[in-house]
């Protein structure tokens, strides 16, 4: 009993551990001249005009005058943001006491452990919306909602909402937080319907200039010509900043293409990445309305470009965040053989970011290649 308990206070902490890990291994990537997807999408700016994901870079971009390297800095606010993520769902789980079944989420690949898994999955621009609702989530756990934090709240969305309008995807989780925390008694109904149209005037405006300004060869071109007039490698123009002039039909015609038996998977692993929230109480039927309508909402992108990988990530990490928030006990005793099977549960499986119903490899073949790989990008440094 005392080997449980040891777990069960220290284990939360060894999610720091892989944060180290895979910050380390982006820092090898970032001396090499960064990576066209997880940098580049960061960079891309208002230099040349008013342009869809652009906040970021341009904010970046001003800092970068003072002196400071454009990709290190760039890496300081992804690895400050992956941080604060962190600490904060740390807060959650913390907030009450929770026995060793809980760990199948903290350690699950589907939430924290994503980008350990997936390197290239990680450092995307949706973290800047995990960590907003991962401060919601913990309001609401503490009952610390009021008025002023909603303001923060609107503010922060509509941040990341003009970083990157995939955070508009996951307006669902925002609005279900205001019904629950007025159901609740910690807001009245009428400043939850009043913060949930302010959610959604933001994303209708955001979604409306994305697609006034989605750019074109010419934006991508004076885009890059920013960054590489900064001494930055040309091979950060060669991923986000490139499909600015892409439209969807090429995306979309690209899912078509990729489509095969494995795209079946997708449902499959979306459950295998939930199932310890069904031998819990959480679920009740307005959860089951919100995951309806959450997956509705998120169903575009599943349309328009490969990364269905991600698109779960994003599911199950804002379903974790919720479930962490609220008091929910396990429907089963603990037994030693449950213990084994979190293990193989937890190592076993993962998501590759991309493509069409792929699955990984788990933990052990993750090491065996991230190790491969880390051997071979220290030589070239």
């Amino acid at each position: 009993m005392l080997e449980k308990k040891t777990i069960e206070k220290y284990a939360p902490y060894g999610v720091w551990a892989f944060f180290a890990y895979f910050c380390f291994r982006y820092a090898i990537e970032i001396a090499n001249g960064g990576n066209g997807w997880k940098t580049g999408d960061w960079l891309i700016n208002y230099s040349a005009g008013p342009v869809r994901r652009g906040l970021t870079g341009t904010i970046f971009l001003g800092i970068s005058e003072l002196g400071i390297p454009l990709l290190w800095l760039t890496y300081a606010a992804q690895v400050a943001i992956y941080a604060v993520i962190f600490a904060l769902v740390l807060k959650l789980y913390k907030h009450t006491e929770r026995s060793i079944f809980w760990l199948l989420i903290l350690f699950s690949p589907a939430f924290l452990l994503f980008s350990f898994y997936d390197i290239q999955g990680g450092f995307r621009k949706e973290i800047i919306v995990f960590s907003v609702f991962a401060f919601f989530c913990l309001l609401y756990a503490r009952k610390a909602i009021t008025q002023s934090k909603l303001v923060l709240v609107s503010a922060l969305y509509a941040l990341a909402s003009l970083s990157h309008e995939l955070t508009v995807f996951t307006l669902p989780f925002f609005i279900y937080l205001l019904y629950i925390s007025a159901k609740d008694g910690l807001i009245t109904t009428r400043i939850s319907i009043i913060y949930s149209v302010v959610l959604i005037v933001i994303s209708a405006v955001v979604l409306l200039f994305a697609s006034l300004y989605k750019g074109d060869a010419a934006l991508e071109e004076a885009i890059c010509l920013s960054l590489t007039n900064r001494n930055l490698d040309s091979i950060i123009c060669q991923g986000a900043i490139s499909w600015l002039s892409e439209d969807t039909k090429y995306a979309t015609s690209r899912v078509l293409n990729d489509l095969s038996y494995k795209s079946f998977f997708t449902p499959a692993l979306f459950i295998l990445s939930v199932l310890p929230l069904f031998f819990t109480t959480w679920w009740r039927k307005d959860l089951f309305v919100l995951l309806a309508v959450s997956i509705a909402s998120i169903s575009p992108l599943f349309v328009v470009a490969v990364d269905w990988g991600r698109w779960i990530y994003i599911l199950s990490f804002m379903l974790f965040c919720l479930a962490l928030a609220n008091k929910a006990t396990v429907r089963f005793s603990y037994k030693k053989i449950f213990f084994v099977a979190g293990v193989v549960y937890l190592t076993t499986w993962s998501i590759p970011h991309c493509c069409v119903g792929r699955v990984g490899k788990g933990f052990i073949g993750t090491v065996k290649n991230d190790t491969l790989k880390i051997i071979q990008k220290l030589k070239l440094l």
